[in-house]
């Protein structure tokens, strides 16, 4: 099940450097086909997702980078 804690894993490794934004989209649209969502965060999970997987679209040659600190703050537990 993937858990908002998981999103914001893997936005952390992008921001680090450990994984670049094309891999951070690939990863996006795997788990959006393939993993159900926590039930608590799953529209939030739904919203970052969807963000992350339009960032890169290889048919437009468009690679923006989305705004991390709102999808983190989205994605936080405490709110």
């Amino acid at each position: 099940m993937l858990t908002r804690q998981a999103v914001r894993r893997q936005i952390q490794l992008h921001l680090d450097g450990a994984i670049t934004l094309e891999d951070l989209a690939a990863w996006a649209e795997s788990v959006f086909r393939d993993h159900p969502f926590d039930p608590e965060g799953a529209e939030q999970i739904q919203e970052a997702l969807s963000v992350i997987r339009d960032a890169v679209d290889p048919h437009r040659f468009r690679w923006e980078e989305p705004d991390f600190e709102a999808l983190l703050e989205l994605l936080d537990d405490s709110v």
